[in-house]
């Protein structure tokens, strides 16, 4: 559902999944597959949890479209904590905004289909 997206804001704050899962009070395997988009149901309060620990709104999480991320200091704080992961998270954010990337081209080439079909209706 949204996994990809709260990894590349984890990520992109230097988060591990130990810290994001200690911060909301879960056991690291539990947030995993919150991010691995297992059938795991997330409650809002979880979300809001979440959301408040990565510096962002449940409306960006839960939004298809990619966010804009600021840091404040607390974040910067964390990156600075989780600073050795810092080549493992590059490449772990380039693939996850690779893979929004891949699932917004199919929305968008689904709307386009959807747009061709309408459109061959309304000039019948």
């Amino acid at each position: 559902m949204f996994g990809s997206k709260l990894t590349s804001i984890r990520l992109a704050r230097g988060y591990s999944q130990s810290y994001m899962a200690k911060k909301i009070g879960i056991a690291q395997n539990s947030y995993s597959k919150i991010e691995s988009n297992a059938k795991v149901k997330v409650s809002d309060d979880l979300l809001k949890k979440i959301a408040e620990v990565l510096g962002v709104s449940i409306e960006d999480i839960k939004s298809p479209t990619l966010i804009v991320m600021n840091f404040d200091s607390q974040a910067k704080d964390a990156l600075q904590e989780y600073s050795h992961l810092h080549d493992y998270m590059d490449s772990r954010i380039i693939e996850n905004l690779i893979m929004q990337l891949a699932v917004k081209d199919k929305q968008i080439s689904e709307k386009d289909k959807q747009i061709n079909e309408l459109l061959i209706q309304v000039k019948k």
